[in-house]
């Protein structure tokens, strides 16, 4: 049975491994540590089954807009994965972020997986982002960021994955 709470300091051990394990390498650790002590998480939540920890994801505050968040990482340990573990957790942490009344919420990423989230690629909004525009999406929560027009600052830390 999957069980979606938030991370505890427990984790950590647990945590750097699958971040480490599932990416092959340790840059997405390192992003979300430096993402904690620039105080720029808004919400850390895990995926736990009967063996421990198996996913992961951050939602981290953008530096602006004001009260919009960026979804990254998310992960699933590799022998979980293509079991629906990572949309679970993807619509667990947009619920928590609307139930939070932020503002919205972009990616960058896969759009066949995240339009089925409810995630828009190449929609009304016009964001400029140091991103590649056709792998941004955008999660409105607010009506008025459905077709916003304004550039996605991300804090430091993004910088360096």
């Amino acid at each position: 049975m999957l069980k979606i709470r938030l991370l505890s300091d427990a984790d950590e051990t647990d945590l750097s491994v699958l971040l480490v394990s599932t990416f092959g390498q340790a840059n997405e650790l390192m992003l979300v540590r430096a993402l904690r002590q620039a105080q720029r998480t808004a919400l850390e939540l895990v995926a736990v089954g009967e063996d421990g920890l198996v996913g992961y994801i951050c939602l981290s505050r953008l530096d602006a807009p004001e009260g919009w968040l960026a979804l990254a990482p998310v992960c699933v340990r590799n022998e979980d994965q293509r079991k629906g573990i990572g949309s679970q957790l993807v619509t667990y942490a947009l619920d928590q972020a609307r139930q939070r009344h932020f503002a919205a919420v972009v990616v960058v990423g896969d759009k066949n997986f995240y339009s089925r989230h409810g995630f828009v690629f190449q929609g009304p909004a016009q964001l400029t982002s140091p991103y590649p525009s056709e792998f941004t999406g955008l999660f409105p929560i607010r009506p008025d960021t459905a077709k916003a027009q304004l550039t996605l600052v991300y804090p430091e830390p993004f910088d360096t994955v």
